[in-house]
């Protein structure tokens, strides 16, 4: 591994350089194990010496790894005690284009926390929704943090960035869209269809779902507070997962 290939992957960190390279960083045992299980491409796959030292059976399949220094491996990681093991894959080209309106779609409008952007796509894949589609300014999914936070639900459920309000203009008008909203349907009222497409939207906590994509919404939906409680909102990836489980629940 040479320098300069070490001094490229270190930047993946940064998503101007995963935009110039089309790659992104996967990494800890359990991620790397996820992403080779995968139809990703991966490209290359790091460990260190004191990870391989300790780790001398671990099959990479069909791949090779790479060892490193310790020292070398430090600066590529993005935790504070590196894991010792990491994994450069190819980020998918998709388009909005190809998303198809089977089953549940959702829909994410401006979401910027990582960790959020991460549960939330762990979440869709437990409740088997179909694709998740952000919009244009949501956090960069291919980062190190969101990937981290899918635990590997990123390589397996297809996720699009898409301008939102041309997006829903392109779709079926026939197809419900609902939207978590403060003023809407008590969810625990509202009838579902499972058998149907449909598409959820879901807005970020400090904004909510935006003035240019409140149009689109047929179906708002919110989730009801207790009577006693004082909280102004719900944490939008535990939103997510009520809202989920209340229309795709078995």
């Amino acid at each position: 591994m040479t320098k300069q290939q070490l001094k490229l992957i270190q930047s993946l960190q940064h998503k101007k350089f995963r935009k110039i390279h089309g790659l992104f960083i996967v990494e800890g045992q359990k991620m790397v194990q996820e992403l080779l299980r995968s139809r990703f491409v991966v490209k290359h796959i790091l460990v260190s010496q004191s990870w391989k030292a300790e780790n001398p059976d671990f099959d990479f399949g069909t791949h090779t790894a790479e060892v490193v220094s310790d020292k070398e491996y430090k600066p590529l990681s993005n935790f504070t005690t590196p894991p010792g093991i990491l994994a450069v894959a190819q980020i998918p080209v998709t388009s909005a284009d190809d998303i198809k309106i089977e089953g549940m779609v959702l829909v994410l409008d401006g979401i910027s926390d990582p960790g959020n952007m991460g549960t939330i796509i762990r979440t869709a894949e437990w409740f088997a929704v179909k694709a998740v589609v952000c919009s244009a300014d949501a956090t960069d999914v291919w980062q190190p943090k969101v990937v981290q936070a899918t635990m590997g639900s990123v390589f397996r459920i297809p996720v699009f960035r898409a301008d939102l309000p041309l997006f829903f203009n392109a779709i079926e008008k026939s197809i419900p869209v609902y939207g978590a909203l403060l003023e809407g349907n008590n969810i625990y009222s509202e009838k579902f269809n499972r058998q149907k497409p449909a598409l959820l939207v879901i807005g970020s906590e400090s904004h909510g779902i935006r003035e240019a994509v409140k149009p689109f919404i047929t179906n708002p939906l919110t989730i009801p507070a207790h009577s006693s409680s004082e909280a102004e909102s719900l944490n939008a990836s535990v939103a997510t997962a009520i809202i989920l489980s209340r229309m795709l629940g078995e």
